[in-house]
């Protein structure tokens, strides 16, 4: 009886969703899978032309002498031209990208289950998705100027400085005058291999320094496009959609603005780990798969440290697909994590030992990093806390008060992780490897909107509809919560239109989920 009442309120639920949708569904009345493709790679294409006046600009930018692009840089109607553009089209990727999704879902782009369901293959998918991406190649650094900061360490390291000890400070001149006041004093947080790789960069591009940032950005691009060609197989592993995995975590508007648009090196590190998943999940995996799965691993922690995550969990994630877990003694446990050590410790090392710079990077990842940011929980307990007890500068500056909180969330965050682990021993290692990037962004001394996609992948390769549905309206939320030139919207009176855009995407894709399978 509970059971009938319950279903009979979610189609009641359902009826009322669908007739509060039908304005839409009339829009979108006969796009196919074709037109979908076009009205994403049209939102790029305006994303980029927006940028040329609103995007993260150049302070010596050669571009302004294009005719065209010159008019948008000419005061307040320019400006406003470009951010029209700009979200126009973006609105144009996010509702191509969520019409995607129902199609994917049901078959129809109108939600309704289709009964001759149209079959996208992964490479067709992925071909039309690499389309999207494009022009954002070749726009501007779209909502931060890290691509900037990218440029000038990699300058320092080219020069034969530091990075881990000279700061753009140190580089006085067009590199140092694109870098964002609040990084301009701050060395490298990076690991020894994206040191090495912007170092090449750097020696190719010279001193020209939006060349640069443009070949800079390639390079997180190739790393998107490698974990798209990885993630189908993963999926199908793990009793997955390849589809739905490819939609959600390349397709998804987060990851094209910021990997892509923003350039940013956390792609970089996701594609080392998503490769060291592949090694390990290789049919008939052995020693020699868990090595060099855990090799790959060390790579993504010399990307950027949270990769050090992915390197705890590959061992359950290695045990997870053979068939004899079950028979698995303590003893072989603890080989095979000596066994991962020993391929991992080596590689990080060698690396760090050619680079020749040390681990200075280690450093910069403390609870000291000078930016207030109101999605970290410790930062905000911090700000809440001084405002209950009359501080000054609550929300503005980062003090004692601000960094205590700051190290109990790195305690906390190190509890979960080890608690964390140990339940992956049990049972779906690479969920309990998504929670934990999660935990590990959400609990950080600062919080950036792309941080998220670091548990996008493991998250996609097997997930519920409902769950689905959730992180996509989660996705468009953070994807306009900075601002195209790279400032934050802040709290008011942005964070309505922040909200009514997740919950418009959870609206769009809610009515449709309890009618199909993601596996």
């Amino acid at each position: 009886m509970v059971r009938t009442e319950v279903a009979a309120r979610a189609a009641s639920t359902t009826r009322r969703s669908d007739r509060l949708l039908r304005p839409f569904d009339r829009l979108i009345e006969g796009w196919d899978f074709t037109r979908i493709g076009i009205a994403g790679l049209t939102g790029s294409c305006l994303i980029a032309l927006g940028s040329y006046g609103a995007g993260a600009l150049p302070a010596n930018d050669p571009t302004r002498q294009i005719p065209l692009i010159g008019l948008l840089r000419h005061g307040w109607v320019g400006l406003h031209i470009a951010l029209g553009l700009y979200y126009l089209g973006l609105a144009l990727l996010m509702i191509a990208w969520l019409v995607l999704g129902r199609l994917l879902l049901t078959g129809s782009t109108r939600g309704d289950t289709a009964v001759d369901r149209e079959v996208i293959e992964p490479a067709v998918l992925r071909r039309t998705l690499v389309r999207w991406m494009l022009p954002l190649l070749v726009s501007m650094p779209l909502a931060s100027m890290d691509l900037y900061s990218y440029a000038a360490q990699a300058q320092l390291a080219r020069l034969g400085l530091d990075p881990y000890t000279f700061t753009p400070a140190d580089l006085p001149g067009k590199f140092l005058d694109n870098v964002a006041w609040k990084w301009v004093d701050t060395p490298s947080p990076y690991g020894p291999l994206w040191v090495t790789v912007s170092r090449w960069v750097a020696t190719v591009t010279g001193d020209h320094a939006l060349l640069s940032v443009l070949v800079l950005r390639l390079i997180p691009f190739a790393a998107i496009v490698v974990t798209a060609r990885l993630i189908p197989g993963l999926a199908r592993r793990f009793g997955g959609r390849g589809d739905l995995a490819l939609w959600l975590a390349i397709a998804n508007p987060l990851v094209l603005v910021h990997g892509v648009g923003g350039g940013h090196n956390d792609a970089v590190m996701v594609a080392f780990m998503v490769a060291g998943l592949a090694a390990v999940l290789a049919p008939n995996a052995n020693w020699r798969h868990l090595a060099l799965g855990a090799a790959l691993m060390s790579l993504a922690a010399a990307v950027k440290a949270p990769g050090a995550v992915g390197v705890a969990f590959v061992v359950p994630i290695y045990v997870a697909g053979k068939a004899s877990r079950a028979q698995l003694k303590a003893g072989d446990w603890l080989r095979y994590c000596l066994l991962a050590a020993a391929a991992a410790v080596p590689v990080f090392a060698l690396i760090t030992y050619l680079v020749g710079y040390g681990n200075g990077w280690t450093k910069q990842i403390s609870p000291a990093i000078p930016v207030v940011n109101f999605m970290s929980i410790p930062t905000i307990l911090g700000v809440a806390y001084k405002l209950a007890t009359g501080q000054p500068n609550a929300g503005s500056v980062v003090d004692h008060t601000i960094r205590s909180f700051r190290q109990i969330g790195s305690v906390v965050t190190a509890l979960l992780l080890i608690a964390f682990w140990i339940r992956s021993i049990r049972r779906s290692p690479v969920q309990w490897l998504a929670l934990s990037l999660l935990t590990v962004v959400v609990l950080s001394p600062a919080v950036q909107p792309w941080y998220f996609t670091w548990a996008l992948v493991p998250a996609a390769l097997r997930i519920g509809a409902r769950a689905l549905s959730w992180i996509a309206a989660a996705s468009v939320a953070l994807t306009f919560l900075i601002s195209p030139m790279g400032s934050g919207l802040g709290i008011a009176p942005y964070l309505p239109a922040v909200l009514a855009a997740g919950l418009g995407a959870r609206a769009l894709l809610g009515p449709v989920v309890h009618r199909v399978r993601t596996s």
